[in-house]
C-alpha cells in the first residue's frame, strides 16, 4: 500500500491490478488480492464430472428436444435448461476417455418441463402403468386412433381432442465393434381425434401403447432390456405449446455401474485425481484415500 501526491492524487477506483481510494486527502493505492481456487478439488472434480452425460444424453434426445423446456426465453434455450435442471440429479461418472469416446448412459433424467399435470407412472419396465384411465378399451390391431381418443377423453377430464401423448423409449445399447455403450430413441406420438378411423398401432408403438389396470401401459410381453422411458401430454394453448413434466423412468443395469464408488474412484483418477492440499507442490497431489461426495 502507498500514498500518492502530484498529477494522480485525485484517482477513484481500479486500473489493472491496482486500486485507488481517497482517505484523509490522500490517494491510497493497493495492490488487488487475487484468489486461486484449486482445480482439483473434491468438489470441483465432482461439478466437472456431472457435466459429461447430461450433454451426451440431450444430444441423443434433440432431435426431440424442440420446446421440451418451453423453447427459448429470457436468453435461456431448451439445452441450458435441460442442463441446469439435471444438474442436481445423482452424477454418472465417466473417464476422460470414455468421455471423448462419446459413451452415452441411460439415466432418469428429466426430459420435458412445462404446466400440464405430469403424468404419472407405477412400475418400471413391462409393468410400467400410468394414469391414462381407458375404460374398457382392450387395445388390438383392429382399435382406431378414434376408438382410443374418445376412451382417453371420456375417461380423463384433463384430456382434450387435439391433445398429443407422444411416447419415448430410450434403448441402452453396446456397440458390436468398440464395446461403447450408447443410446438410441425410439419415439412415437398420436394426437386425439375423434374421427380419425386409422389404424393407431399402425401409428404408434405397441410397447407404450398396450393396456394394464384398464390403463395406458406399457407393453407387459416385451423384453425392454436396459432402458428409460417416458409418457409426455402436450397440448396447443393460446397459439403456444405446453407440455406435461416428465422424467425417463428407468432400468439399467449400467446406470447403477456408472453411478457406484468404484466408477467414481476410477473417472476421478482419469481427471488427475482429487486433492484439497493447496500447499503440495508441482501439483502432483496423491491423498491416501478419496471420498466419495
Amino acid at each position: 500500500m502507498a500514498r500518492l501526491t502530484g498529477i494522480i492524487s485525485k484517482l477513484n477506483g481500479s486500473a489493472g491490478n491496482l486500486t485507488f481510494r481517497q482517505n484523509g486527502g490522500q490517494t491510497i493505492v493497493s495492490e488487488k488480492i487475487t484468489q486461486t481456487t484449486n482445480a482439483k478439488t473434491e468438489l470441483q472434480q465432482k461439478h466437472r464430472m456431472k457435466w459429461a452425460n447430461i450433454i451426451r444424453e440431450y444430444q441423443v434426445l434433440q432431435p426431440y428436444m424442440k420446446l421440451a423446456f418451453g423453447g427459448t426465453r429470457n436468453g435461456r434455450n431448451d439445452y441450458n435448461k435441460f442442463m441446469s435442471t439435471n444438474l442436481s440429479m445423482t452424477p454418472v461418472y465417466l473417464t476422460k476417455a470414455e468421455v471423448n469416446a462419446g459413451i452415452c448412459i441411460v439415466a432418469p433424467y428429466e426430459i420435458t418441463h412445462g404446466t400440464v399435470k405430469s403424468i404419472t407412472v407405477s412400475g418400471k419396465g413391462k409393468n410400467a402403468v400410468t394414469d391414462i384411465r381407458l375404460g374398457a378399451l382392450n387395445i388390438s390391431e383392429t382399435t382406431t386412433v378414434a376408438e382410443f381418443s374418445n376412451a382417453v377423453v371420456q375417461n380423463n377430464k384433463l384430456y382434450e381432442y387435439g391433445d398429443q401423448i407422444t411416447y419415448f423409449l430410450v434403448k441402452q445399447v453396446v456397440n458390436e465393434v468398440t464395446n461403447i455403450p450408447m443410446a438410441e430413441v425410439d419415439a412415437c406420438c398420436i394426437v386425439l381425434d375423434k374421427s380419425n378411423e386409422a389404424k393407431l398401432l399402425t401409428l404408434v408403438d405397441v410397447r407404450g401403447f398396450s393396456v394394464q389396470e384398464e390403463c395406458l401401459a406399457a407393453q407387459t410381453s416385451n423384453d425392454f432390456g436396459d432402458h428409460g422411458m417416458a409418457w409426455i401430454h402436450s397440448r396447443k394453448h393460446n397459439g403456444k405449446t405446453i407440455i406435461s413434466t416428465q422424467y425417463l423412468i428407468c432400468e439399467n443395469k449400467l446406470l447403477e455401474q456408472y453411478q457406484s464408488e468404484d466408477a467414481y474412484q476410477e473417472a476421478v483418477e482419469s481427471y488427475g485425481g482429487v486433492s484439497d492440499v493447496y500447499l503440495t507442490p508441482s501439483g502432483k497431489l496423491a491423498p491416501e484415500k478419496t471420498v466419495k461426495p
